[in-house]
This record gives structure tokens, C-alpha cells and sequence, in this order.
């Protein structure tokens, strides 16, 4: 690992550490449900129990009726699906790809400080890598190794490729935090597929210039995916963004701290887990 990698991944670490002791486990905690109930005991009904819960094999024998007592399973399977493709390098205040560091670090910790299994995805155009589910804190210290030191084969983007390939590997429903710029085309009926078994969660980074920048007269264009220079009177545009708003959505700007906008996100979804209840 170079010099110039560890000082980032320290300073990644000192960024998101001193928040995950506080309010930040909590709310992560609250947010994310276990994923299933699990049987642990019976005891005797009480007026009000559910009559769905009763153990009538339990009753039969012992004459009286006696209802099921279940245990949330805690344990989350978390996958961090996370976009590698040339666009993230992009940035006016900093890089997208700070930002997809930043955010891949406060989950990869909250999940190991919650004791979740953890797997990564890395892709572009195609599937770069995949790290199967694990946990533990030298797990998360060797996934934010890799992110820091890998370098991409592809540079283009394709979301629906690598919704495909979870859609093969993942037996178990998981928590899937999708992190990308979501420049690319035709993959939000993949994403609501997906979100059919997932709980599904798009991260979306965008930078301030791309919305807000004015030009008058021709001025010269790179597409950092494909290389290709080209003049144009208007800010490019590749696709269009997908209406995402019937997601559970992350925004983050290369401009803004991740901080805030997480834990809103958090206490607006435990705010809509209450009111279901």
C-alpha cells in the first residue's frame, strides 16, 4: 500500500469514526430491521395474545392454551454495491469518489459495529470484483484496502450488469446500499425488480456543476468514460436520472459532508417504521 493510499484511508477513518459511537449506531440500529423472526419459546396465553400464535400442540398437551414467543434475527446481510466507473472521478469541490469512499467507510463500519455480514460489489461496465459476506473489523479494514488501492478495468457504466449478477449470487434477502452517480441508461425496472426481495437503497452522488453551470458559446467536452473529446453549447447530459423518489434515497454532493444527509435518512425512515406500527 503507497504512502499517499494509508494517509487517505486515514483520513477516511477519522472523518466517519468519532460519529459512529453516538447517534449514528442507533439509528442504524433502528433503521435497518432484522430480516425474520425466529422461534424461541412458548409461554401461557394472555388475554390479547394473537390467536394466530397459539401452540396447539403445546396446548393439546398440556390442557391449556399456550402461544409461541419468537425473536427478531438481528443479523443483517448487507451488500455495498459500489460504482468504480470513470464518471466518479469527476468533481469541482472534490471527487466523486472521495465521497463514494466516505460513504462506503460509515457503512462498512455501522455494519461491523452492529455485527452485520457484510459483501462488496464492485463495478463499471461489468462486474469488477466480489467479496463474499463476512463480518468483523479486519474484514472492513481489508475491504477499505482494496477499495483504495483497486483500479478499475472498465470505465463506462452498467447498473443493470451488476443488478443481474447479485440477482444470482444473493440466496438470503440483504440490505443492498447501491452507490453511484447513476449516470447510465435503462436499469430502474432491474432496480425495482431487485427491491421485489431487497430492501434497496440508492446512494446518489452528483457535484454542484453539473446542474449548475452556464455556458455561452462552443466550449470542449470530455466523456471521462469513454475518452472521447467533443464541443458543445449546453452542459452535456448522458441519460437521464431515474425518478428515484420511490426509493429510500441517499443524495450526497462532492460539496457537503456525508453526515447530515445520512442521518436524516436515517431518522426519516425510522420515523415511517413507526407510523407502520
Amino acid at each position: 500500500m503507497r504512502g499517499d493510499d494509508r494517509s487517505v484511508l486515514r483520513r477516511i477513518k477519522l472523518r466517519t469514526r468519532h460519529k459512529l459511537d453516538t447517534v449514528f449506531v442507533g439509528e442504524y440500529h433502528s433503521a435497518f430491521k432484522g430480516m425474520g423472526l425466529s422461534f424461541n419459546s412458548v409461554r401461557e396465553y394472555q388475554y390479547g395474545d394473537d390467536v394466530r400464535n397459539v401452540d396447539w400442540n403445546v396446548s393439546a398437551r398440556m390442557n391449556h392454551l399456550f402461544v409461541k414467543e419468537y425473536i427478531e434475527e438481528r443479523e443483517l446481510s448487507v451488500v455495498l454495491m459500489i460504482d468504480l466507473s470513470a464518471s466518479v472521478e469527476f468533481g469541482s469541490a472534490r471527487s466523486k469518489r472521495d465521497v463514494v469512499m466516505d460513504i462506503a467507510t460509515l457503512f462498512l463500519y455501522l455494519a461491523q459495529m452492529n455485527n452485520d455480514r457484510i459483501s462488496v460489489l464492485l463495478f463499471t461496465d461489468r462486474v469488477e470484483k466480489y467479496l463474499v459476506p463476512r463480518k468483523g473489523r479486519k474484514f472492513v479494514l481489508s475491504v477499505l484496502d482494496e477499495l483504495v488501492k483497486y483500479r478499475p478495468a472498465g470505465r463506462r457504466t452498467n447498473i443493470g450488469a451488476a443488478i443481474d449478477f447479485l440477482q444470482r449470487v444473493l440466496k438470503k434477502r440483504s440490505v443492498i446500499i447501491m452507490v453511484s452517480d447513476f449516470l447510465d441508461d435503462d436499469y430502474l425496472l432491474k432496480m425495482k425488480l431487485l427491491r421485489r426481495r431487497h430492501d434497496v437503497i440508492p446512494v446518489v452522488i452528483s457535484d454542484p456543476m453539473e446542474k449548475e453551470l452556464r455556458l455561452f458559446g462552443l466550449a470542449e467536452f470530455v466523456d471521462l468514460e469513454t475518452g472521447e473529446a467533443f464541443l458543445s453549447d449546453t452542459v452535456p447530459e448522458k441519460g437521464t436520472l431515474p425518478f428515484l423518489k420511490e426509493f429510500d434515497s441517499i443524495n450526497l454532493s462532492t460539496d457537503a459532508p456525508i453526515e447530515l444527509p445520512v442521518l436524516h435518512f436515517f431518522e426519516k425512515r425510522n420515523r415511517t417504521i413507526l407510523t407502520r406500527q
